[in-house]
C-alpha cells in the first residue's frame, strides 16, 4: 500500500521536517537563480559593455565636434599651401630649359652620363599637374656624384630623387682605369631615378575639366 507524502513529512522528527523544508527552499533558490537572476547579470554585464562603449563613442564625437573648426581651417590652410604649391610648378617650356640645365650639371660636375631618359609624364587630373621621371645612368666617383645631387637639390625647380643605387664601375676603358688610379679614386656608376613636375596649361585644364563634365555622374 502506497504510503502518502504528508504521512512521511509528519512521521519524521520535527528536527527533520525543518532540515526538508530548508533544503526545498535552497533547492528552489539555487534553480531561481541559474534560472532568471544569473540570465538577468548577463544581460545586465552585457548592457553595461554597451553604455560604457556608447560613452566613449559619445566622447570621441564630441571631440571631434570641437576640434572641428580647427581642422576644418587646417584643411583649407593646407589646400591653399598646394594650390600655390602648384601654381609655382614650371610650364612645359619651362621643363625643356630644366632637362638641359640637367645635362649642363652632368657636365660641371665632370660625370659621364651614359643614359638620361625622360620618361612619360603621368597627369594629376585633380591638381592639373604633371610627373615627369627621369632615369639617369653615371659615371664617376663619389665625389663627383655627391656634388651632382647637389647641384640638383640647389635648382630652382622641384627634382626630387626617390631612388639612387652605386656600384664599382666595370669594363672602363684603359684611360679611365689610368686616371682612376692616377688620382687614387674608385669609379662608381651610378643609376638615378629622379621626378620634376610642370604646371598644366590653361588649354589642358580646359581640355581636363570638359572630360570630367561630359563623364555620366555616379549614382
Amino acid at each position: 500500500m502506497a504510503i502518502a507524502v504528508d504521512e512521511i513529512f509528519f512521521k519524521v522528527t520535527k528536527l527533520q521536517r525543518i532540515l526538508i523544508v530548508a533544503a526545498v527552499c535552497i533547492l528552489l533558490m539555487v534553480g531561481f537563480y541559474f534560472l532568471v537572476i544569473a540570465d538577468i547579470q548577463d544581460k545586465i554585464t552585457s548592457l553595461e559593455k554597451q553604455i560604457g562603449q556608447l560613452r566613449m563613442d559619445i566622447e570621441n564625437q564630441e571631440r571631434i565636434l570641437a576640434e572641428g573648426p580647427k581642422l576644418k581651417a587646417r584643411i583649407q590652410e593646407l589646400e591653399q599651401k598646394l594650390q600655390t604649391m602648384v601654381a609655382s610648378l614650371p610650364e612645359k617650356q619651362d621643363i625643356e630649359q630644366l632637362l638641359k640645365r640637367i645635362t649642363d650639371l652632368l657636365s660641371e660636375s665632370n660625370l659621364v652620363a651614359t643614359k638620361f631618359a625622360p620618361g612619360q609624364e603621368q597627369v594629376n587630373e585633380e591638381l592639373y599637374y604633371a610627373t615627369i621621371p627621369i632615369q639617369l645612368s653615371v659615371r664617376g666617383d663619389y665625389s663627383k656624384q655627391g656634388t651632382f645631387l647637389t647641384s640638383l637639390n640647389d635648382l630652382p625647380r622641384i627634382v626630387n630623387v626617390p631612388t639612387i643605387r652605386l656600384h664599382k664601375s666595370g669594363g672602363l676603358t684603359s684611360r679611365e682605369s689610368d686616371l682612376a688610379k692616377k688620382l687614387d679614386v674608385i669609379s662608381l656608376d651610378g643609376e638615378i631615378s629622379g621626378v620634376t613636375y610642370r604646371r598644366l596649361s590653361a588649354e589642358e585644364q580646359k581640355a581636363i575639366t570638359q572630360k570630367k563634365a561630359a563623364q555620366p555622374r555616379k549614382k
